[in-house]
């Protein structure tokens, strides 16, 4: 611990005043050479963590600055604890950042008898009226802890609470109450925080209601008629919805909260598409937003055309589209994508497993100007977006930074994919930092002219095999070797590649590669232990994080 605050002054000495600092040495050097025949020798060098400490105390970092820095270690909980510990100033700023976001996966049950002394009295006796034992967590808090949270998941405030009720009460209940501790203890512990954390002091900028557990559900009317409900919906920025029950949350929530920047909607809708009435909430919700800039729907055997449409209410502001498990209807001929195709301020658009697109689905988006686009990610979906791709890129190709497009093994197959868009990317983007794209033997050409322009700045590379010609060609794969940037971190290679050529390509690369993922060897051959241990050999990297997919 220690050295974690030691680390953390050292990286802030220069926010100090450094003239400081270096006078300070010189007045001790000075004070030294003046009394060395009056004292003992003493050393004359006065040590860097002594000064950091000196100047914490004389020179202390104003609170703003403080919050500033804190801000960015907020998904750093070790490093926040440890400058909960460094004075009293460091402490009433970091503890708000590090209880914003308490409720996690690895949270210890331990943390609810800290919010079991934040509860009124009201609370408490509703507690102690159903079998819950809280006299001893009585104490007073230094902190307000329920107004710094800002951020709550449900289904980890449950996971908590049931750990905690579990420590707490299973010694105390006879076998018959311990046959329903999982529900009826967790619960009414559950909804007594949620009364608590969705009162008129809550702070909540983000939820999820990620509610894997049916029973939590019950605890669903506590959101929406709490006594705070129009102050903490109308803080909301960020919005995360995860297996739907009743929609009409939607159209309660459009009441309340108009400022959600960031809206997730996870298990849409199963098999058959929601009832349009049902499917308008969500888009009231949507329409009703000032700002909204991200924007995430996963949905499976759906066609949302209403919510697809309604993206375009949020044209000036949507910066990024996720669009995961959609079916569209194969015989439809109503374009799904023209509400998208407004939002000129696109940067990221991110389309996965979406299948049965048809030409006047899509066509909005082939038409579509984004000037500011960084990002495309088209992963598995059918049929008609490499086309999209091709469009996109040949269309806005001034900021992108990132394609990635990977075909269903079907596609492969059946030789439909157009071969132009790594023809595209050589041709509009060659600055490409991350590409992934199917690549031709016959277009190898042009993943050549990519490695090797001057522009070049490759960081990721993922190659797709577009046909059934062979890549297992070792002079291919050491000249291959020899072209790769220095720039270059992460390969994956979705090919068959022998051990010949791999070999050849890691003798022959200067790319100082931190990953290399070859599908073929993952999945049916194994890798090579040797030869990855060849070329790790003297290289800071562990097998296993260097065998690893990314992009």
């Amino acid at each position: 611990m220690g050295r974690r605050i030691n680390a953390i002054k050292r990286n802030l000495i220069h926010v100090f005043n450094v003239k400081n600092v270096k006078h300070h040495q010189r007045r001790r050097r000075h004070h030294h050479h003046n009394v060395r025949s009056k004292t003992p020798s003493l050393s004359t060098n006065v040590t860097s963590d002594r000064i950091i400490e000196n100047n914490l105390h004389q020179h202390p970092l104003p609170a703003d600055c403080l919050i500033e820095i804190f801000s960015y270690l907020k998904d750093d909980q070790k490093t926040l604890q440890s400058c909960v510990l460094v004075n009293k100033l460091w402490c009433e700023n970091s503890v708000p950042v590090l209880w914003a976001q308490p409720f996690k996966d690895v949270t210890p049950s331990s943390i609810i008898d800290i919010y079991m002394s934040c509860l009124t009295e009201a609370g408490r006796t509703y507690l102690i009226d159903n079998g819950i034992n809280v006299s001893n967590r009585r104490r007073s808090q230094i902190f307000d802890y329920v107004n710094f949270l800002k951020h709550i998941s449900m289904g980890n405030l449950y996971t908590v609470v049931l750990k905690w009720t579990d420590r707490t009460h299973a010694s105390t209940m006879t076998p018959k109450r311990r046959y329903h501790l999982s529900t009826e203890p967790s619960l009414v512990v559950y909804q007594t925080l949620c009364r608590l954390f969705f009162s008129r002091r809550s702070s909540l900028r983000s939820l999820s209601l990620d509610w894997g557990n049916m029973e939590i559900w019950k605890a669903y009317p506590l959101l929406l008629y709490s006594a705070g409900i129009n102050t903490y919906l109308a803080q909301l920025r960020e919005f995360k919805i995860h297996y739907i029950t009743d929609w009409s949350i939607f159209g309660y929530l459009s009441k309340y909260a108009k400022n959600i920047e960031t809206l997730h909607v996870i298990g849409y809708s199963f098999e058959l598409p929601p009832h349009p009435e049902d499917e308008q909430n969500l888009v009231s919700l949507i329409n009703i937003q000032n700002n909204l800039r991200n924007f995430s729907l996963f949905g499976y055997s759906t066609h949302p055309i209403l919510t697809l449409d309604s993206l375009g209410s949020q044209c000036n502001s949507l910066v990024s589209v996720e669009i995961v498990y959609i079916h569209f209807n194969i015989d439809s001929n109503s374009p799904s994508f023209e509400g998208l195709a407004l939002c000129r301020n696109l940067e990221e658009l991110v389309i996965k497993n979406c299948l049965f697109a048809n030409e006047e689905t899509l066509s909005p988006l082939i038409y579509a100007t984004f000037p500011s686009l960084r990002k495309i990610h088209i992963v598995e979906s059918t049929y008609g977006w490499d086309a999209v791709m091709v469009s996109l890129i040949q269309n806005n190709p001034s900021n992108l930074k990132e394609i990635y497009y990977k075909p269903l093994d079907i596609q492969r197959e059946q030789n439909i994919i157009t071969p132009s868009i790594i023809e595209c990317v050589s041709q509009y983007c060659p600055w490409i930092i991350r590409l992934g794209v199917p690549i031709g033997t016959s277009q190898i050409c042009h993943l050549v002219e990519i490695l090797t322009s001057n522009v070049c700045q490759l960081k990721s590379l993922s190659i797709f095999r577009m046909d059934s010609d062979s890549w297992d060609n070792k002079e291919l794969w050491r000249d291959l070797g020899g072209l790769m940037p220095t720039t270059l971190r992460h390969l994956n290679i979705w090919i068959y590649i022998g051990e010949t050529p791999m070999i050849l390509f890691l003798q022959n690369t200067s790319a100082p590669l931190e990953t290399l993922y070859v599908r073929w060897w993952t999945h049916y051959l194994g890798y090579d232990f040797q030869l990855v241990d060849a070329y790790l050999k003297n290289k800071p990297i562990e097998f296993t994080g260097f065998v690893r997919h990314v992009i």
